[in-house]
């Protein structure tokens, strides 16, 4: 434990270091860390949302009325937590891949499908919301999902390859 607060650490002071090399546990300590926070964060913001529609209508004689106004700073705390953590993440990124032995420019391509899976998501997401059919027919974007789900699987391999000696 007291290994990855260390660990947690060292991605927070090196936030903006992109050289160097970053070791397996050091990169998925942050990794576990950020999953963690924003897991939880998640679950209690869903857990809200679920009793709150069970409760009824928001009227004033509801007593559970007050967890529509905590809904939503929890869900500005968890985007300025991943906001937080986005160049740390990166960071870490590109120092782990230059210690397995590969090039840091590579971390472009989980980025690139990242940023493109959110209109497909948001698709999926509102597919039953109106009677109108997607601009992008629910397959595909089934499809181009869960080919970027296989892009970041393969770069959890790539990123757990044990670290290059230089010879």
């Amino acid at each position: 434990m007291k290994t990855l607060w260390l660990n947690v650490k060292t991605c927070i002071a090196k936030y903006n270091s992109f050289s160097g090399n970053a070791t397996r546990s050091e990169f998925w300590s942050w990794a576990l860390f950020v999953a963690v926070v924003s897991g939880g964060l998640m679950g209690a913001a869903a857990m809200l949302v679920m009793i709150r529609n069970s409760a009824g209508p928001d009227t004033a004689s509801n007593p559970l009325n007050w967890l529509s106004m905590v809904f939503f700073p929890i869900l500005i705390l968890l985007g300025l937590f991943l906001l937080f953590c986005l160049l740390p993440t990166l960071a870490v990124a590109v120092r782990r891949l230059r210690d397995a032995g590969y090039k840091p420019w590579i971390i472009i391509f989980p980025l690139l499908f990242l940023i493109g899976c959110i209109h497909p998501a948001l698709v999926v997401a509102l597919s039953g919301m109106d009677s109108t059919p997607p601009e992008i027919p629910l397959p595909c974007c089934y499809a181009y999902l869960a080919f970027t789900a296989a892009v970041f699987l393969l770069y959890a391999i790539i990123l757990n390859r044990a670290t290059i000696t230089p010879t």
